[in-house]
């Protein structure tokens, strides 16, 4: 067993970061508990090795760490996206108290999880208005109000014509829109320009407070992430190397001591 993360020095936290307990959406129960998952590819590849963490209602984390960390891997062996890929996948996933590890990602949809992936996260040649068709088969009439605004204007393009921006803010208002219970989201940021960025973080925490609704949020952006954490974990080499609060460290710490970088 690997040893427990070592914590970074914290910094005092400013008035303008420190949340208060009754304010911590993850003080209570949690919502999803991963134990010592592991996840081996066919090809003898470890993925994870020994990964760790939980999550409560409402609550957003943010698993930061360099490309190849085992970011994409936790994800996938959590939503049951590894099943057709002959890949082994080891530990336990318990989600509301019951065990998901080995179900398949349709499984985990109908429980309340849905992955929101890096790549692939649209359907190009269907437009806006047909996503959000699509997703009213769960529960939310395809003519309800965007959560994110822009894309009023957009129904009738195709998704293959929208920037990436618009492309993202259409994958989460698509998962947004099948109520999930868990909401996971892979390199929100990628690509992005950082004053759309900052709006797509600022309506994920909007939107995780308006239906408590938890999320695990993937992001090589250290900064962006944990603007709008609760905790973050950092991955390196498929192990936690460091878990707390994201009101007593920077991303400047992060960055210089986990991520070898300068962000």
């Amino acid at each position: 067993m690997p040893p427990a993360p070592d914590p970074l020095p914290p910094p005092s936290p400013t008035p303008s970061t420190a949340r208060s307990t009754a304010e911590h959406p993850g003080s209570g129960p949690a919502l999803l508990e991963v134990a010592h998952l592991s996840v081996t590819y066919a090809n003898g590849a470890r993925g994870v090795q020994d990964v760790s963490l939980r999550v409560g209602e409402g609550e957003i984390i943010a698993v930061l760490g360099r490309n190849g960390a085992g970011k994409t891997s936790t994800l996938r062996g959590i939503s049951g996206f590894l099943r057709s890929e002959h890949t082994t996948v080891g530990g336990q996933v318990v989600f509301e108290g019951r065990e998901l590890r080995g179900a398949g990602p349709t499984k985990t949809f109908r429980r309340g999880i849905v992955l929101v992936p890096e790549r692939e996260k649209v359907f190009p040649a269907l437009r806006v208005s047909e996503h959000l068709h699509l997703a009213g088969a769960h529960g939310v009439p395809p003519s309800a109000p965007c959560a994110f605004e822009p894309l009023e204007r957009l129904r009738d393009r195709r998704a293959g014509l929208l920037s990436g921006g618009e492309r993202q803010m259409l994958a989460l208002e698509v998962a947004w829109r099948s109520q999930p219970r868990l909401l996971l989201v892979d390199e929100a940021s990628l690509g992005l320009a950082p004053v759309v960025v900052k709006e797509l973080m600022s309506r994920l925490r909007s939107m995780a407070s308006e239906r408590r609704t938890a999320v695990i949020l993937v992001d090589q952006d250290a900064s962006s992430a944990l603007r709008v954490a609760d905790r973050a974990y950092v991955i390196n080499h498929g192990q936690v190397t460091w878990e707390g609060a994201t009101n007593t460290v920077s991303a400047a710490d992060i960055a210089r001591e986990y991520l070898g970088t300068s962000r």
